[in-house]
Protein backbone atom coordinates (compact mmCIF):
# COMPACT_ATOMS: atom_id res chain seq x y z
CA UNK A 1 0.00 0.00 0.00
CA UNK A 2 1.43 3.38 -1.01
CA UNK A 3 2.07 5.82 1.83
CA UNK A 4 0.00 8.59 0.20
CA UNK A 5 -3.05 6.31 0.06
CA UNK A 6 -2.47 5.19 3.65
CA UNK A 7 -2.35 8.82 4.79
CA UNK A 8 -5.62 9.49 2.97
CA UNK A 9 -7.24 6.63 4.88
CA UNK A 10 -5.80 7.91 8.17
CA UNK A 11 -6.98 11.48 7.76
CA UNK A 12 -10.44 10.44 6.57
CA UNK A 13 -11.54 7.34 8.46
CA UNK A 14 -9.28 6.36 11.35
CA UNK A 15 -10.20 7.81 14.78
CA UNK A 16 -7.78 10.08 16.59
CA UNK A 17 -7.17 7.48 19.30
CA UNK A 18 -5.92 4.78 16.90
CA UNK A 19 -2.22 3.91 17.25
CA UNK A 20 0.05 3.48 14.26
CA UNK A 21 3.53 2.01 14.73
CA UNK A 22 2.75 1.88 18.48
CA UNK A 23 2.66 5.64 19.05
CA UNK A 24 0.42 8.41 17.80
CA UNK A 25 0.82 11.82 19.46
CA UNK A 26 -2.06 14.33 19.39
CA UNK A 27 -1.35 18.04 19.76
CA UNK A 28 -4.33 18.60 22.03
CA UNK A 29 -6.50 15.78 23.30
CA UNK A 30 -8.00 12.59 21.80
CA UNK A 31 -11.45 13.00 20.27
CA UNK A 32 -11.34 16.80 20.38
CA UNK A 33 -13.96 17.44 17.69
CA UNK A 34 -15.57 20.81 17.01
CA UNK A 35 -18.62 21.70 14.91
CA UNK A 36 -17.90 22.63 11.29
CA UNK A 37 -16.70 26.21 10.88
CA UNK A 38 -16.51 28.43 7.83
CA UNK A 39 -13.17 29.45 6.38
CA UNK A 40 -13.79 33.09 7.29
CA UNK A 41 -11.49 33.13 10.32
CA UNK A 42 -7.87 34.28 10.23
CA UNK A 43 -6.59 31.13 8.52
CA UNK A 44 -7.92 30.22 5.09
CA UNK A 45 -7.52 26.91 3.29
CA UNK A 46 -4.88 28.52 1.07
CA UNK A 47 -2.91 29.72 4.08
CA UNK A 48 -3.27 26.28 5.66
CA UNK A 49 -1.82 24.60 2.58
CA UNK A 50 0.96 27.17 2.20
CA UNK A 51 1.95 26.76 5.85
CA UNK A 52 2.26 22.99 5.48
CA UNK A 53 4.33 23.51 2.33
CA UNK A 54 6.62 25.84 4.29
CA UNK A 55 7.03 23.21 7.00
CA UNK A 56 7.87 20.62 4.34
CA UNK A 57 10.63 22.85 2.96
CA UNK A 58 12.08 23.49 6.41
CA UNK A 59 11.78 19.87 7.58
CA UNK A 60 12.23 17.74 4.45
CA UNK A 61 12.70 14.62 6.58
CA UNK A 62 9.02 14.78 7.63
CA UNK A 63 5.90 14.36 5.49
CA UNK A 64 3.25 16.99 6.34
CA UNK A 65 -0.30 15.95 5.50
CA UNK A 66 -3.27 18.34 5.82
CA UNK A 67 -6.93 17.39 6.04
CA UNK A 68 -8.77 20.71 5.72
CA UNK A 69 -12.27 19.22 5.59
CA UNK A 70 -11.78 17.13 8.75
CA UNK A 71 -13.33 19.03 11.69
CA UNK A 72 -11.20 17.33 14.34
CA UNK A 73 -9.55 19.85 16.66
CA UNK A 74 -6.14 18.21 16.58
CA UNK A 75 -2.83 17.41 14.90
CA UNK A 76 -0.76 14.25 15.15
CA UNK A 77 2.74 12.85 14.79
CA UNK A 78 3.01 9.36 13.32
CA UNK A 79 5.75 7.08 12.12
CA UNK A 80 5.65 4.27 9.57
CA UNK A 81 8.89 2.30 9.88
CA UNK A 82 11.44 5.09 9.24
CA UNK A 83 8.99 7.51 7.61
CA UNK A 84 8.07 10.48 9.80
CA UNK A 85 4.63 12.03 9.34
CA UNK A 86 2.70 14.98 10.79
CA UNK A 87 -1.05 15.19 10.13
CA UNK A 88 -2.92 18.47 10.73
CA UNK A 89 -6.72 18.70 10.71
CA UNK A 90 -8.75 21.62 9.40
CA UNK A 91 -10.78 21.83 12.59
CA UNK A 92 -7.68 22.99 14.43
CA UNK A 93 -6.85 25.66 11.84
CA UNK A 94 -10.44 26.94 11.72
CA UNK A 95 -10.90 27.29 15.47
CA UNK A 96 -11.96 30.91 16.19
CA UNK A 97 -9.06 31.51 18.59
CA UNK A 98 -6.43 30.24 16.16
CA UNK A 99 -3.81 32.47 14.57
CA UNK A 100 -1.17 31.63 12.00
CA UNK A 101 1.46 31.80 14.75
CA UNK A 102 -0.42 29.55 17.18
CA UNK A 103 -1.10 26.99 14.45
CA UNK A 104 2.60 27.12 13.56
CA UNK A 105 3.54 26.48 17.19
CA UNK A 106 1.14 23.53 17.41
CA UNK A 107 2.62 21.99 14.28
CA UNK A 108 6.08 22.65 15.73
CA UNK A 109 4.94 20.65 18.77
CA UNK A 110 4.26 17.70 16.45
CA UNK A 111 7.67 18.14 14.86
CA UNK A 112 9.00 18.05 18.42
CA UNK A 113 7.61 14.54 18.88
CA UNK A 114 9.95 13.51 16.07
CA UNK A 115 12.94 15.69 17.00
CA UNK A 116 12.58 16.78 20.62
CA UNK A 117 14.78 14.07 22.14
CA UNK A 118 14.40 12.48 25.57
CA UNK A 119 12.34 11.71 27.52
CA UNK A 120 10.57 9.35 25.09
CA UNK A 121 7.25 7.57 25.25
CA UNK A 122 7.55 3.80 25.68
CA UNK A 123 6.09 1.54 23.00
CA UNK A 124 3.48 -1.12 23.73
CA UNK A 125 6.23 -3.49 24.86
CA UNK A 126 7.61 -0.95 27.32
CA UNK A 127 10.71 -0.15 25.27
CA UNK A 128 11.86 3.37 24.42
CA UNK A 129 10.12 4.50 21.23
CA UNK A 130 10.77 7.17 18.62
CA UNK A 131 8.35 9.71 20.10
CA UNK A 132 9.46 12.47 22.46
CA UNK A 133 7.12 13.07 25.39
CA UNK A 134 4.69 15.97 25.48
CA UNK A 135 6.91 18.26 27.58
CA UNK A 136 9.94 17.56 25.41
CA UNK A 137 7.88 18.33 22.28
CA UNK A 138 6.66 21.62 23.80
CA UNK A 139 10.20 22.59 24.83
CA UNK A 140 11.52 21.85 21.33
CA UNK A 141 8.63 23.64 19.61
CA UNK A 142 9.86 27.19 20.21
CA UNK A 143 13.67 27.03 20.19
CA UNK A 144 13.93 24.17 17.70
CA UNK A 145 11.16 25.14 15.27
CA UNK A 146 9.05 28.26 15.84
CA UNK A 147 12.01 30.66 15.86
CA UNK A 148 12.96 29.54 12.37
CA UNK A 149 9.41 29.35 11.02
CA UNK A 150 8.29 32.72 12.41
CA UNK A 151 11.03 34.52 10.48
CA UNK A 152 9.47 33.21 7.26
CA UNK A 153 5.89 34.15 8.17
CA UNK A 154 4.32 37.61 7.99
CA UNK A 155 4.44 39.55 11.25
CA UNK A 156 0.99 40.54 12.48
CA UNK A 157 -0.29 42.76 15.24
CA UNK A 158 -0.53 40.80 18.48
CA UNK A 159 -3.93 40.43 20.13
CA UNK A 160 -2.93 41.30 23.69
CA UNK A 161 -4.03 43.77 26.34
CA UNK A 162 -1.89 46.69 27.45
CA UNK A 163 -1.03 44.83 30.68
CA UNK A 164 0.02 41.74 28.73
CA UNK A 165 2.02 43.89 26.29
CA UNK A 166 4.01 45.38 29.16
CA UNK A 167 4.57 41.93 30.67
CA UNK A 168 5.72 40.54 27.32
CA UNK A 169 8.11 43.45 26.90
CA UNK A 170 9.66 42.81 30.30
CA UNK A 171 9.88 39.06 29.64
CA UNK A 172 11.40 39.33 26.17
CA UNK A 173 13.71 42.33 26.62
CA UNK A 174 16.89 40.22 26.50
CA UNK A 175 15.73 38.12 23.52
CA UNK A 176 14.79 38.79 19.93
CA UNK A 177 11.78 40.80 21.02
CA UNK A 178 9.45 40.19 18.09
CA UNK A 179 9.97 36.42 17.84
CA UNK A 180 9.83 36.05 21.64
CA UNK A 181 6.60 38.09 21.77
CA UNK A 182 5.03 36.00 19.04
CA UNK A 183 6.12 32.72 20.58
CA UNK A 184 4.66 33.60 23.99
CA UNK A 185 1.35 34.83 22.56
CA UNK A 186 1.11 31.66 20.45
CA UNK A 187 1.98 29.60 23.53
CA UNK A 188 -0.73 31.34 25.55
CA UNK A 189 -3.31 30.58 22.84
CA UNK A 190 -2.19 26.94 22.71
CA UNK A 191 -2.37 26.51 26.49
CA UNK A 192 -5.72 28.31 26.65
CA UNK A 193 -7.16 26.10 23.92
CA UNK A 194 -6.15 22.96 25.77
CA UNK A 195 -7.64 24.39 28.96
CA UNK A 196 -10.94 24.90 27.13
CA UNK A 197 -11.17 21.24 26.09
CA UNK A 198 -10.09 19.89 29.49
CA UNK A 199 -12.32 19.40 32.51
CA UNK A 200 -12.00 22.60 34.53
CA UNK A 201 -9.78 21.03 37.19
CA UNK A 202 -7.07 23.53 36.30
CA UNK A 203 -6.89 27.28 36.64
CA UNK A 204 -6.84 29.10 33.32
CA UNK A 205 -3.24 29.57 32.12
CA UNK A 206 -1.76 33.06 32.31
CA UNK A 207 1.47 34.76 31.31
CA UNK A 208 1.42 36.58 34.66
CA UNK A 209 2.06 33.49 36.81
CA UNK A 210 3.92 30.16 36.95
CA UNK A 211 2.79 26.61 37.75
CA UNK A 212 3.33 25.97 41.47
CA UNK A 213 3.15 22.16 41.32
CA UNK A 214 6.51 20.37 41.09
CA UNK A 215 6.51 16.95 39.40
CA UNK A 216 7.72 14.04 41.51
CA UNK A 217 8.96 12.28 38.39
CA UNK A 218 9.35 13.39 34.79
CA UNK A 219 5.97 13.44 33.04
CA UNK A 220 5.51 12.03 29.56
CA UNK A 221 1.86 12.95 29.09
CA UNK A 222 0.49 16.47 29.12
CA UNK A 223 1.08 18.54 32.25
CA UNK A 224 -1.34 21.32 33.23
CA UNK A 225 -2.08 24.05 30.66
CA UNK A 226 -0.13 26.49 32.86
CA UNK A 227 2.87 24.15 32.85
CA UNK A 228 2.69 23.97 29.07
CA UNK A 229 2.74 27.77 28.89
CA UNK A 230 5.69 27.82 31.30
CA UNK A 231 7.49 25.38 29.00
CA UNK A 232 6.94 27.55 25.92
CA UNK A 233 8.23 30.52 27.92
CA UNK A 234 11.31 28.61 29.13
CA UNK A 235 12.08 27.53 25.56
CA UNK A 236 11.65 31.07 24.21
CA UNK A 237 14.02 32.42 26.88
CA UNK A 238 16.50 29.51 26.63
CA UNK A 239 15.88 28.54 30.27
CA UNK A 240 15.91 25.07 31.82
CA UNK A 241 12.93 22.79 31.38
CA UNK A 242 10.29 23.61 34.01
CA UNK A 243 10.11 21.48 37.16
CA UNK A 244 6.32 21.21 36.75
CA UNK A 245 6.95 18.31 34.34
CA UNK A 246 10.71 17.62 34.22
CA UNK A 247 12.98 16.12 36.86
CA UNK A 248 16.65 15.81 36.04
CA UNK A 249 18.19 12.43 36.89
Amino acid sequence: MKLSFLLLILTTFIPVHTAVQHILCPALLPDSVMPPASATEEISETQFTELLDLFARNHPDIIFQGSWTNDTLNAQALRFDQTRVVVVYGGLARHPSMTLDSLTLMICHEVGHHKGGAPYFPDILGNISWASGEGAADYYSVKGCFRQMAQQLPSRSLKVSLKENILLGQTCEKQNNEICYRALVAGAITAQLQWLVLPKDYQAPSLSRMEAVIAETTLLDYPSPQCRLDTFRASALSLERPACWYRSE
